[in-house]
């Protein structure tokens, strides 16, 4: 094959380009068919190529057609998501290829099912194949690694086992990180195994471990010898911002002028000068990118981060320091150090010496001398370039598990036990443990052999006096002997504050909880709602000694018993609500709590919708009146940088903004679901309201996201007859313009922008109706909120 020297645009019958084939693994896997859609499971460490071979399939995948096939790369991370979908942009340029991207964003397409190719995240792509009729073409699986993850690990193993059904992918490519049971996952996947190993790097790593006293110091004597560009990852936020703080004081780098990030502020922008800043996901999200962009331009040299920046964002780098192998968690309130997994230490090492970005890297892990003997595996694991284990978390929690059977029913319309059984058998755990599903046992049979304690119980006189629903759970009273105790069944555990649940014995059932299991189960006085809630929270608590056929059978029944699939002559299929829970990103116990407050409310406005928001998302107290105040201050447009946020970080603030509008978003979508429109309306008011921190009016102008069109600027336009698109595209940047407010450089920017997304929108909502995506590629192309058109 033969390569081209330089290519900025690859139109579609061009050739690979010389950065993809200067990567032996690429040529290995060319050779092999797998960039001719062949599929395949790509195990190797970073910066070998795993990358360019996903592109490439793609684009040969595209540049042969395949009629009404979508094509899809997926990925963990919406920032990661963004670049790749920039990339493909620049090497579809002059194709007539119609490429989405898809996080979960207020701002995605409406019909990414109409494109031909969409990139990402996987929660959004196993949303997209539970609610549209798709017909996935070849698609990658990046970073496949993560079916590791207890949260999010079941989604991508179940979106896999969907694909791998006879209905599934024409291909499926999964990309990994070396781990230790690449064969095994490789046999579930079905598909030959392609290697890389450290020898594939196109830029040589020189890689490194240095013992050391003090790990600051260590830091700077790396870094003061280190002509590069360096990042140095630490194992907290804090520790982020403190080793950037000590960089920038003694690492005696040029000071330089930096470019103005108008309206922003943060402590990093005062270390820019000096040539160093930290990277976390607490920054606000305009510094973080100012960040990036300073980074990425060689404006400044380091970047003390957190590991988030390792799987998230691709930054140039000659250097990379790992500072600390530990991170702290919080276990039962208290901090403890936790060793980071190989596979996260390796992945940090692999940013250092990225191809067609840097000549050369070296990557170094610091290790403190008292802890040597703690990290003797971890080095050696680094050393050899491996990765751990990577095992199924599908059967780990009953809510993943609920989810798995919720998406096989909406997939398929109509279902049957077996179509359930039959893609179960498809999973990453079936395969690992390959037992007989049987559905021969009762729940009570299989629950309560485990719960001994109950006779117990029963011996000695206890009962419920009462119990009564929480945001968190299930909160019950027992009468014991005459003294009354209080039992709290949560998702994270069921808890006594008799003298058996103190912290000796908190591994273990007292009878008091296995009475309050039982009664709520099984006893003869118990509403209906608190029983399904109370199966709900025993299927994480209990679910690990219950057999796989049991936790299935109940998995349905509570589907039911929620309303999210209905029973059918011969088997099942999914409601209207159910569908919108499968592509929902939130746990089913609150869609539920969603669907019940919309059956028993008569009306609401956008604030009451966002109060309710709060309240389902947030369980803890302290934590929800926090939110509430600062939600109710937002939606008056006041400013929360001073004092006002429920969050240390502004960047958080942001991220529980995004996650709140989406709370608003399903509010939406269940009360149209469920025939509410009036409810529907104010929750689609409530979701723009929370996203930009704004009256409902002023919705439409922010929505365009236009450069420097803030709220203050956006509530000057509204008072002043300036209310949406139309009218901006309209009005006179001249007599509107205020230099003090808003500058006429400014208004002359958005009135061109808004005239030029006029025109286009006066073409594609007249084809909607007969061309759905062409609404899409001007969303795709503008990159707005459809709500602004």
């Amino acid at each position: 094959m033969t390569a081209v020297t330089d290519v900025r645009h690859v139109a579609m019958s061009a050739v690979v380009t010389i950065s993809a084939l200067s990567f032996p693994l690429v040529e290995r896997a060319d050779r092999l068919g797998v960039l001719d859609g062949r599929s395949a499971f790509v195990v190797a460490p970073t910066a070998t190529g795993k990358s360019h071979i996903g592109h490439e399939a793609i684009r040969r995948a595209l540049r042969g057609g395949g009629g009404d096939e979508l094509h899809a790369y997926l990925v963990p991370y919406r920032a990661l998501a963004r670049e790749i979908y920039d990339g493909f942009l620049r090497m579809l340029d002059g194709s007539h290829v119609r490429a989405r991207l898809l996080t979960g964003d207020h701002r995605d397409p409406l019909r990414p099912d109409q494109a031909d190719l969409v990139v990402a995240t996987y929660e959004s792509f196993a949303a997209l194949v539970r609610s549209q009729p798709v017909r996935p073409g070849i698609v990658v699986a990046d970073e496949v690694h993560l079916l590791a993850d207890e949260q999010r690990g079941p989604l991508v193993e179940g979106l896999l086992a969907q694909l791998l059904t006879d209905h599934g992918a024409r291909g499926l490519l999964a990309l990994s990180a070396v781990v230790d049971n690449a064969d095994e996952l490789a046999e579930w996947l079905g598909v030959p195994v392609v290697r890389g190993t450290v020898a594939d790097r196109p830029v040589g790593l020189q890689l490194g471990d240095r013992v050391v006293d003090d790990l600051d110091d260590a830091v700077l004597n790396l870094l003061r010898d280190c002509p590069d560009q360096a990042l140095v990852f630490c194992s907290s936020r804090p520790g982020a911002e403190r080793t950037a703080a000590l960089l920038a004081d003694r690492l005696g780098l040029p000071a330089r002028t930096m470019p103005a990030l108008e309206e922003e502020s943060d402590p990093v922008l005062d270390l820019l000068p000096r040539g160093v800043a930290y990277h976390h996901a607490g920054l606000p999200g305009p510094v973080r990118q100012h960040v990036e962009r300073l980074y990425r331009d060689g404006t400044i040299r380091v970047i003390a981060c957190t590991p988030t920046l390792a799987a998230g964002v691709n930054l140039p780098s000659g250097a990379v320091v790992v500072r600390d192998v530990f991170r702290r968690e919080a276990v039962r309130g208290r901090y403890r150090p936790v060793l980071l997994p190989t596979g996260e230490v390796l992945n940090m090492l692999g940013r250092a010496g990225r191809p067609g970005q840097v000549t050369g890297g070296r990557a170094t892990v610091l290790v403190e001398r008292a802890h040597v003997a703690e990290v003797g595996n971890l080095l050696t694991a680094i050393r050899a370039g491996r990765g751990g284990r990577v095992d199924s978390r599908l059967t780990a929690r009953f809510e993943s598990l609920m989810r798995f059977v919720l998406a096989v029913v909406v997939a398929r319309g109509e279902t049957t036990r077996d179509d359930i059984v039959g893609t179960f058998r498809r999973t990453l755990a079936h395969h690992s443990d390959p037992a007989e599903v049987s559905f021969d046992r009762t729940l009570r049979d299989d629950l309560m052999e485990d719960l001994r304690a109950y006779e117990r119980a029963r011996r000695d006189g206890v009962h419920m006096v009462d119990h009564q629903l929480t945001a968190e759970g299930v909160d019950a009273v027992v009468d014991s002997k005459g003294r009354q105790y209080d039992v709290r069944l949560r998702i994270t555990g069921c808890r006594c504050d008799c003298p058996a649940g103190s912290r000796y014995y908190r591994e273990q059932v007292c009878k008091h909880q296995a009475l309050v299991v039982h009664e709520l189960l099984f006893g003869e006085h118990v509403d209906a709602e608190s029983r399904a809630r109370a199966l709900y929270l025993c299927g994480h608590v209990f679910g690990g000694v219950l057999d796989i056929g049991t936790r299935l059978a109940e998995a349905l029944h509570l589907l039911v018993r929620w309303e999210l699939v209905e029973q059918i002559p011969g088997g099942w299929r999914a409601t209207g609500l159910g569908e919108v829970a499968s592509a929902s990103g939130f746990d089913l116990l609150l869609v539920h709590q969603v669907a019940e407050r919309l059956r028993h409310t008569g009306s609401a406005d956008h604030r009451e919708i966002a109060r309710w928001a709060v309240a389902d998302l947030y369980a803890d107290a302290k934590q929800r009146d926090r939110w509430t105040t600062a939600i109710e201050r937002w939606l008056a447009e006041e400013n929360l940088r001073e004092g006002g946020l429920p969050t240390r970080y502004r960047g958080d603030f942001e991220q529980g903004v995004d996650r709140l509008a989406q709370v608003c978003r399903l509010y939406e979508q269940a009360a149209r679901r469920l025939g509410r429109e009036q409810l529907a309306a104010a929750a689609r008011d409530a979701a723009g309201a929370v996203c930009y921190g704004v009256a409902p009016e002023l919705v439409p102008l922010m929505a365009l996201n236009f450069p420097q069109l803030r709220r203050a600027r956006a509530r000057y336009l509204h008072d002043r007859g300036v209310r949406d698109l139309t009218g901006l595209a309209n009005a006179d940047p001249a007599a509107l313009a205020d230099p003090r407010r808003v500058p006429l450089a400014y208004l002359t920017d958005w009135v061109d922008r808004a005239r030029q997304l006029h025109a286009a929108r006066a073409v594609a909502v007249a084809d909607r109706d007969e061309h759905p995506a062409e609404f899409d590629e001007l969303v795709a192309r503008f990159r707005v909120d459809p709500a602004a058109l």
